[in-house]
């Protein structure tokens, strides 16, 4: 009868506190879904999904988001221990209808909207990284960016979140937790050789899991981190440092983010082994395929302003002071972020 009451009441308080802390629905893992993707001839490509709302974390307001990831890895698993890249996208349009986005909604997507999917715009790095003999999981962060304030802990839940996915590939490591399904990666994952990647608010979050302050997941060690234009929205640059982990950060000349990019330079002042690059003629949203027209849905933008782009001579106007460049097709601004990010993570993940 005792057990029974105490059950109760901590059954009653746990839903006031989900209603107290969010609108949106309570916490609910669902069971591992598992899709298979086409991949290429050296790498293969799964999706895994645990629902929807299967994780509230820190910096989101009791709010969930979805446990869900792309993982592109190399056809042939038998040869030893991988190192592992994990990447997250930045703040873009959440929910579709079709071609339309559907803006001012809550988090999971309405009635007869689906979630866009961000997380499967840099399948063009995940599959060059793949078949240097990487795993890659690109994390989906639809919930929070739906949900997150515009000068909230983003940053915080971003974070939160690599490192409950990575807390996920680590039971797996022995074959346990809510990815154990994924047998072909037990044993075949090296933890003490991990990567991060984000872009734009995803470069905020990578940049905030390796922040001093942060504290490391046991048993997993983040060894270079590479942010793509980062915004740092809601981080307080002028107290956190970066001094632990190597860091590079990578930008273009044609993107508004620019200077923002240059700020983690200041963060890792004391640290040896920190870069900044700028790719000439970039932008912001190519870096991302679904937020790149012509390759993603019809609301994708090149985010260059109109009079600063299509300049005699398909010149866009620097944010660097640097003159008017010649603008880069999107598959050579791919093409630049490949080179920079296969050889950042080669020199310090092998």
């Amino acid at each position: 009868m005792a057990r029974n009451i105490l059950a109760t009441a901590v059954a009653a308080a746990t839903i006031a506190l989900v209603t107290a802390c969010s609108s949106s629905l309570p916490v609910t893992m669902k069971p591992l879904q598992v899709s298979t993707q086409a991949g290429t001839e050296h790498s293969a490509q799964l999706t895994y999904d645990l629902g929807d709302t299967a994780y509230a974390p820190p910096g989101l307001d009791g709010k969930s988001t979805e446990l869900k990831a792309a993982v592109t890895y190399p056809r042939r698993l038998d040869e030893g221990k991988h190192p592992l890249v994990m990447m997250l996208h930045g703040w873009g349009d959440t929910c579709a209808i079709g071609d339309e986005p559907v803006r001012a909604q809550g988090w999971p997507c309405g009635k007869g909207a689906k979630p866009v999917d961000n997380y499967r715009g840099y399948s063009y790095l995940a599959d060059a990284l793949a078949e240097k003999g990487y795993i890659v999981v690109s994390v989906a962060a639809n919930g929070i960016q739906a949900q997150e304030q515009p000068q909230g802990q983003g940053h915080l839940a971003r974070s939160a979140l690599l490192d409950k996915h990575l807390e996920m590939w680590k039971q797996l490591s022995s074959g346990k937790g809510p990815l154990k399904d994924l047998k072909q990666f037990t044993d075949h994952v090296d933890l003490n050789r991990v990567g991060t990647l984000g872009h734009s608010r995803g470069g905020g979050g990578v940049l905030s899991q390796v922040l001093d302050s942060h504290k490391p997941l046991p048993g997993v060690t983040i060894r270079g981190t590479l942010a793509l234009a980062p915004a740092m929205t809601g981080i307080d640059t002028d107290k956190e440092r970066i001094t632990r982990v190597p860091v590079s950060v990578v930008a273009g000349t044609c993107d508004a983010m620019w200077d923002d990019s240059k700020i983690p330079l200041a963060m890792a002042a004391k640290n040896p082994h920190a870069e900044h690059h700028g790719v000439t003629g970039a932008n912001h949203n190519f870096f991302n395929t679904v937020w790149t027209p012509g390759v993603g849905p019809r609301f994708a933008t090149d985010d260059v302003a109109v009079e600063k782009r299509n300049l005699p001579g398909g010149r866009c106007k620097s944010t660097n002071g640097t003159g008017n460049p010649r603008q880069l097709k999107p598959d050579e601004q791919r093409r630049a972020a490949i080179r920079y990010v296969t050889t950042f993570f080669d020199h310090y993940l092998r």
